[in-house]
């Protein structure tokens, strides 16, 4: 499997999770582990199209800031990554940390951190291998519409439940 094929997968597992939470709000944990493997993945595959190495342990966090340094992804395609974008995404990769190491505590993300974090997801993994990949032919035509309508799905449930008022 290509790690564009495998991207799309991601992404598709994440748009499952996020559908299914109303029901299924105990799939939470792995809505934030999909989420923070996308833009992991959105990441490396944007480094490597720009020819840039990516150490063996490199996590999340890291990956995101090379992508958005512009002497590792030059511009245009560097990933514009502000503050809040920053915060939501740590605030995930924190409670995705909290879950696969758990050190005898309940997890715990307030509903708030978990839609506008995925929200900043969508607009990172978007940016990097949809709206501004480093090569045209990064994925194929398939996979972009298809991963495009997923991370659109994953956007309108984030954007249902941050309406005022639910």
């Amino acid at each position: 499997m290509t790690p564009e094929t495998a991207l799309n997968e991601t992404v598709g597992v994440m748009a499952a999770h996020a559908e299914l939470y109303s029901d299924e709000p105990e799939g939470a944990p792995w809505l934030v582990i999909s989420a923070v493997l996308a833009v992991q993945q959105a990441a490396a595959i944007a480094l490597r199209a720009a020819g840039d190495s990516i150490p063996a342990q490199a996590g999340a966090t890291e990956l995101v800031l090379r992508v958005a340094a512009k002497d590792r992804l030059p511009a245009p395609f560097t990933l514009p990554f502000g503050v809040k974008a920053r915060q939501s995404f740590d605030a995930l990769v924190e409670a995705r940390n909290q879950f696969m190491h758990p050190r005898g505590q309940d997890w715990h993300l307030a509903e708030a951190t978990l839609w506008s974090g995925l929200c900043a997801v969508t607009g990172l993994v978007r940016h990097l291998v949809l709206t501004q990949p480093v090569l045209e032919d990064l994925i194929t035509p398939d996979q972009q519409d298809q991963m495009e309508l997923r991370l659109a799905a994953v956007e309108l449930v984030a954007e249902f439940y941050e309406a005022p008022g639910f």
